[in-house]
């Protein structure tokens, strides 16, 4: 039977370690107990933080053995085509690929052990090593390479240092150095995975789902799930109140391309790619976006899908000269959302102010071009609608051309936000103010007044907001006691609960009047102020008509 290649590599240390013993004595052989106990010296021996920064070195060092075993056992399966008494030979850059994550493995973990200890080391620049590619071997058994790696890293070590200081003790600065070694010894051999032969088995590693004792890898990094999250708010679809046909509709497109298979390229469902919303300010488009994004990283991280979601911002591509944005928008789609090695999603907000009407006189060439490549993407003609993307994208109204909207707008969703007495009392108390939810009314009946008086006064979202952020500021004006600043975690928390002022359902209720009337003078403010504006155009308009026919009237001063 065939070996199954989209199966997980799961590799997990086993209870005691993999290859402890031998790690632990590659260790001693390098002399880096000794080494660490005449720079850090301590009352018997080396310092407990030299001793527990050696513990976490030979656990790196066995995951390090463990990956490449693991490692080691995939590639021959697949090479072997499965079941079968024949056993493949690997090749050298097979053997240098085994190398490479042997060696960012066991830098990853042992940067992780020490950060644990207060001495994560912090380098910039390159390792300039003579002998990098001898530790890519591919001759060399793991259990040598290991070996090697640590002698480099004592030798790295007794290097010259600062002078100890109160900040930076003997013992810190030396774990230190031995982390700086296996940072910069971890960046060269990422860089020759990028820029050698090695680049094809690296990209082919990207493509399997990868975790390491829980960590999940791609390629030879670590993926930070914190980076696929860039731009995206914490919120969670639960947390959004109205909207429901819209928050719905979102995450059924994410569980959809989720299901994108990416060995053969094609998704089993036949998608529309694009969820477009139109709302006005404070609706909440924003919010649900970004909850769906991540409902959708949340739900492929679980399953061991590689996924990445994107905010698209009006800087990521507009310039200020001709054609540069439409060439940006066309490599941010192709490379940064359809060229990802796995599922994507991405936001793009305010799409409306990205694109003038085709019919305006004063369409500028760049604004044409930004047309055109928009265009493409929403026909399928710059993307393939293969269900491996999604974009999510809103507007406050609707100033595009009916060609625009016509494309954009295929699966279109009004969005309101919330508007009913229970929406607002579901926003408030449950999602904007349970973290100071004692100091609040505990009578339901009183929420249900408030709930009932921000659905009359025709409060927005960010409305509501706004006045949650007062009504918290007025819980939390307290000043701290002394004893709060030596208390310990779980003191600071009681001493806290006891801090909080109460708020009343009239201060509530006074706090979104005052929100309401503060946007009513606004809105008239701007009111007037448009109104004005018009009628200045206006005067100025009769006053040139007026002067107009007056020219034609007058004599030609060459007649006689």
């Amino acid at each position: 039977m065939p070996a199954d290649r989209n199966a997980p590599i799961e590799i997990d240390p086993p209870r005691g370690g993999f290859d402890r013993e031998n790690a632990v004595a590659a260790l001693r052989s390098a002399g880096l107990p000794q080494g660490l106990a005449s720079r850090a010296p301590g009352p018997f021996g080396p310092t407990a933080r030299a001793v527990a920064a050696l513990e976490a070195l030979a656990d790196a060092v066995d995951l390090g053995l463990l990956a490449a075993d693991r490692l080691h056992g995939v590639l021959l399966d697949e090479l072997s085509g499965g079941a079968s008494f024949a056993i493949p030979r690997l090749a050298p850059e097979h053997r240098r690929l085994l190398a490479a994550f042997q060696i960012v493995v066991t830098a990853d973990a042992f940067a992780r052990g020490i950060a644990a200890l207060g001495a994560t080391a912090s380098v910039s620049g390159s390792l300039d090593l003579d002998g990098l590619v001898d530790l890519l071997d591919a001759e060399l058994t793991p259990q040598d390479r290991a070996g090697r790696v640590l002698r480099l890293a004592e030798a790295f070590a007794r290097l010259p240092r600062p002078a100890a200081t109160p900040d930076a003790p003997a013992d810190l600065a030396a774990v230190r150095s031995v982390g700086a070694f296996f940072a910069l010894l971890r960046g060269a051999v990422l860089e020759i995975g990028r820029s050698t032969g090695l680049r094809p088995l690296v990209a082919a590693l990207d493509a399997r789902t990868v975790r390491v004792a829980g960590r999940p890898y791609r390629g030879l990094e670590v993926r930070d799930p914190a980076a696929d999250r860039a731009g995206l708010l914490a919120v969670r679809h639960e947390d959004i109140v109205g909207n429901d046909e819209y928050v719905q509709a979102g995450l059924r497109l994410a569980r959809d391309v989720a299901a994108f298979d990416l060995e053969r390229g094609r998704n089993p469902k036949r998608l529309n790619p694009v969820l477009f919303a139109l709302g006005p300010p404070g609706s909440g488009k924003t919010a649900t976006a970004h909850a769906v994004g991540n409902y959708f990283l949340d739900f492929c991280a679980e399953r061991g899908v590689p996924a990445r979601f994107l905010v698209v911002r009006r800087t990521d591509w507009a310039s200020s000269y001709q054609n540069a944005s439409a060439a940006n928008l066309v490599r941010l789609f192709r490379e940064e959302v359809h060229g990802f090695p796995g599922v994507c999603g991405a936001y793009w907000p305010d799409i409306d102010t990205a694109f003038a009407s085709r019919d305006s006189a004063e369409l500028r060439q760049e604004e044409k071009q930004n047309l055109a490549a928009v265009f493409a993407v929403f026909d399928g003609t710059l993307l393939p609608r293969d269900g491996k993307w999604f974009l999510i994208c809103d507007a406050n109204n609707l100033h595009m051309d009916e060609a625009t909207i016509s494309r954009i707008a295929q699966n279109p969703f009004r969005v309101e936000g919330p508007t009913r007495p229970e929406h607002f009392v579901k926003l408030m108390r449950g999602v904007l103010l349970r973290d100071v939810r004692p100091f609040l009314p505990q009578d339901d009946a009183a929420w249900e007044r408030i709930g009932q008086e921000a659905a009359r006064l025709g409060l927005s979202g960010r409305n509501v907001e706004s006045a949650c952020g007062n009504v918290r500021g007025r819980v939390q004006d307290f000043d701290y006691p002394e004893a709060y600043f030596r208390a310990d975690a779980t003191e600071r928390e009681r001493l806290l609960a006891g801090l909080g002022r109460p708020v009343d359902e009239a201060t509530i209720v006074a706090q979104l009047a005052e929100l309401a009337a503060f946007r009513h003078d606004a809105e008239e403010r701007d009111e007037r102020e448009r109104f004005e504006r018009e009628v200045e155009a206006m005067v100025r308009q009769l006053n040139a008509s007026r002067a107009a026919v007056q020219r034609a009237g007058a004599p030609d001063d060459g007649d006689a």
